[in-house]
């Protein structure tokens, strides 16, 4: 009887909760049943009361930014990082949109973000007082899902369902809770973590048609991405069984030894001369879960075979002779042992060439300038590669730095976040704090121009505020300099191009942070280490200038380069 009791006991506690939870109380416990662990965002009218749960709780970190894009952009850069929800909040009207730059971001490279948002009372929607707008519609062409939660006791299915499409789709799940309804009762209990649909296994046919292709094949190139994570080994031992060339798109390039013989680098504007040079040249290109096929850089026409876990990546770009839909490591372990064996020393002898030719002229880029020993972006990547840890995780922001540093940087095993599609400016800075805070282990670096930095600086007082060992670069060209660059070689005028600098390092050492600023190059190694090392926030400002890459245009076309 005694045991009776105490099931009945507590069956009546767990239906009493149920009654008694509240929305805010809800959504704050099922993340945490889901394992979420931060939640970014910015104060508002329209947030309070789910703020005020999170402050009554220890599993779920909120961090409090400073504005609401970089929160959406912490968020994206914690879901690119990690394969798994990220989740932010904002206010109702201006915080809704102050935060939708920041969810582009996770739009377009499709990662899962769960975005929250107050809204005005339900009796005040559509009436068009303060803060009043129709967020669904404001939010649709970024959001795979998106509902206002108009009844408080449907709120645990909306946001399972909310939750479940984010993570299947990978993308941006978003809703709008009016203010009153966040103390309101909820019915029903809470959802295990929706599972991801799986890939689905490659078919036979598809595998033997793309066989055939390769082994006809007889300057085969191989162009990598984001899709070979997690099939690093197969796609080299594919590579060197075909006798491939290996280029790789900028997110990709640290998943391949940047030694290995057969890889040539990236491609595109901050590419290397072999991987175009190669593809101009190529009877077929294999594209092994990527989706970058820049127009200015690659034949008009070429034969492909291209491999991807999502059938709608498939040919999006061009026309696809042999596709394979299927998870990569499954695709290429059917693929390999069916592929003939080739052996083309000439092919060998000429990528191993066209390496030796293209290094000496990266580190001749490299050096420092002359006659007036000023730093060149080629050499302060240079440097940085050779002080960052083998494991570091480094965000780039948008802007000329980001095309030397895909120039010049050399990966070991460095783990790269980018903004890889939307290309915001200010990103480098909050998807360093998200993955700092995310790996608290590892070595954090952010690399951004003095244009891009200016975006979002604001939150080096988050990273000081949570103590986090990050390192900012700044490198100031004191320019928007690729699209001065660009200007210039198409003879416009560069009016815009060039505008005033606060003094980074002394905002810096404003919001808490250690800084310096580098202007000589035998500084700049020891400075990068010292901040390294520092165990605290940190801002290396290098003073640098802004040479004009080969190839810069404003128009694309593959034979209209300037060089």
């Amino acid at each position: 009887m005694h045991a009776v009791a105490q099931k009945e006991a507590k069956t009546s506690e767990v239906r009493h909760d149920a009654m008694t939870r509240n929305v805010a109380q809800h959504f704050v416990q099922q993340l945490t049943l889901w394992g979420v662990e931060r939640v970014y965002g910015v104060i508002g009218d329209a947030n309070l009361y789910l703020l005020d749960e999170l402050g009554k709780q220890k599993k779920i970190t909120y961090i409090a930014c400073r504005h609401e894009t970089n929160a959406a952009l912490m968020a994206s850069a914690e879901a690119k990082l990690t394969g798994k929800l990220a989740v932010c909040t904002c206010t109702s009207g201006p915080g809704l949109a102050s935060i939708i730059n920041g969810l582009g971001d996770a739009w377009a490279d499709r990662v899962p973000v769960l975005v929250v948002s107050g809204q005005v009372q339900s009796t005040e929607i559509g009436l068009g007082g303060v803060q009043d707008i129709d967020q669904q519609l404001f939010i649709q062409p970024l959001a795979d899902f998106s509902s206002l939660v108009a009844d408080s006791h449907g709120f645990p299915k909306l946001l399972n369902k909310a939750v479940k499409t984010a993570l299947n789709k990978g993308g941006v799940a978003h809703l709008s809770i009016p203010k009153e309804i966040w103390q309101l009762p909820v019915s029903g209990g809470f959802f295990p973590l929706p599972v991801k649909a799986g890939p689905q296994m490659p078919s036979p046919e598809q595998i033997q048609k793309a066989a055939q292709l390769i082994d006809k094949a007889k300057r085969p190139v191989i162009l990598a991405g984001r899709g070979i994570e997690n099939a690093q080994y197969y796609a080299l031992q594919f590579a060197e069984k075909i006798q491939a060339p290996l280029m790789a798109t900028m997110p990709a390039k640290s998943f391949v030894p940047n030694d290995h013989s057969l890889f040539v680098g990236g491609l595109g504007h901050a590419g290397t001369e072999i991987s175009r040079e190669l593809l101009e040249k190529a009877d077929l290109c294999i594209v092994l879960g990527a989706t970058w096929w820049p127009a200015d850089y690659v034949p008009q026409t070429i034969q492909m075979v291209q491999i991807d876990a999502k059938a709608e990546n498939i040919g999006a770009s061009c026309p696809v002779a042999a596709p394979v839909v299927g998870e990569m490591s499954k695709a290429l372990s059917q693929l390999i042992p069916i592929v003939q064996q080739k052996q083309n020393e000439q092919y060998l002898s000429e990528i191993a060439e066209k390496k030796m030719e293209w290094n000496k002229r990266i580190q001749q880029e490299s050096k420092v300038e002359s006659p007036t020993d000023a730093i060149s972006p080629a050499y302060a990547v240079s440097v940085l590669q050779k002080c960052v840890a083998e494991d570091a995780i480094i965000s780039i922001d948008v802007g000329d730095h980001t095309v030397w540093f895909e120039r010049i940087f050399q990966y070991k095993h460095q783990k790269l976040i980018i903004s890889g599609t939307w290309r915001t400016l200010g990103f480098g800075l909050p998807a360093g704090i998200a993955c700092q805070l995310a790996k608290p282990d590892r070595q954090v670096v952010s690399v951004a121009g003095d244009g891009g930095v200016a975006y979002s600086i604001i939150e080096l007082i988050t990273a000081v505020a949570y103590n986090l060992p990050l390192t900012l670069i700044i490198m100031n060209n004191q320019s928007y300099a690729m699209e001065k660059n660009r200007m210039m070689v198409e003879g416009l005028h560069t009016l815009g191009s060039q505008i005033p600098n606060p003094d980074y390092t002394a905002l810096a050492k404003a919001c808490g942070a250690q800084s310096v600023r580098v202007s000589k190059p035998e500084e700049l190694e020891q400075s990068i280490r010292d901040a390294l090392s520092s165990r605290t926030t940190s801002v290396v400002e290098i003073m640098c200038t802004a040479p004009i890459l080969p190839h810069t245009k404003i128009l694309k076309g593959m034979d209209t380069f300037n060089s």
